[in-house]
């Protein structure tokens, strides 16, 4: 019984999407994106010698995303993060994270994600994988998106595009094995955030 109602409320929840990526698609819509800074975090997490959680975000991030909501499949998106920018709520942390035991930002000043195929399972979730760069190496990474909401923002008219992405990122295989005992290799990141149409400079 309980599984029946799940299947049907999911059922459900898949059409009202459907049917509001169908409404918005006749909409003029840009196909252009990109991140807006004041509403997008990209956090990570990492257990402490199984004492705690340690959670920690980067503040300079810079995105575009090539998303035509009548032509998903064809999605592409590259992401910047600046290195330097990590940020734990720990000063002396953060310094020690951004010397060469760990991000090494003077010779690494960047880590870059840059897609290479978009799979939608419904209009609202995709897996998009993707070539990422850290300390100097690339290996795949694969995110699974959600897109929380496409609509006009009822304070700037415009429309926005809302999402949350999660992964795993596993730093010793990029060569980051500092405190591998005591500090997860495998980092569980959430980015959280909303893209407004691309502006040209």
């Amino acid at each position: 019984m309980i599984n029946t109602a799940l299947k049907a409320t999911t059922k459900a929840l898949l059409i009202s999407s459907a049917l509001a990526v169908t409404t918005m698609a006749s909409a003029a819509l840009p196909s252009q994106w990109q991140l807006d800074d004041s509403h997008t975090r990209v956090g990570f997490s990492v257990n402490h010698l199984g004492f705690s959680t340690t959670m920690g975000r980067f503040n300079d991030v810079q995105g575009v995303v090539n998303y035509d909501i009548k032509a998903p499949s064809k999605t592409n998106m590259s992401f910047t993060i600046a290195t330097d920018s990590i940020d734990t709520n720990w000063d002396a942390r953060d310094k020690h994270l951004r010397t060469d035991e760990f991000f090494n930002v003077a010779k690494y000043p960047a880590m870059t994600f840059k897609s290479t195929q978009v799979t939608f399972s419904n209009p609202q979730q995709a897996k998009v994988t993707g070539d990422f760069t850290m300390l100097g190496q690339t290996k795949p990474l694969t995110l699974d998106v959600t897109l929380n909401k496409i609509a006009n923002s009822p304070l700037t008219k415009e429309p926005v595009i809302g999402f949350r992405a999660t992964g795993i990122i596993d730093r010793a295989a990029y060569g980051m094995t500092a405190f591998a005992a005591g500090i997860t290799t495998d980092v569980p990141i959430q980015i959280d955030g909303e893209l407004v149409q691309k502006t040209t400079k």
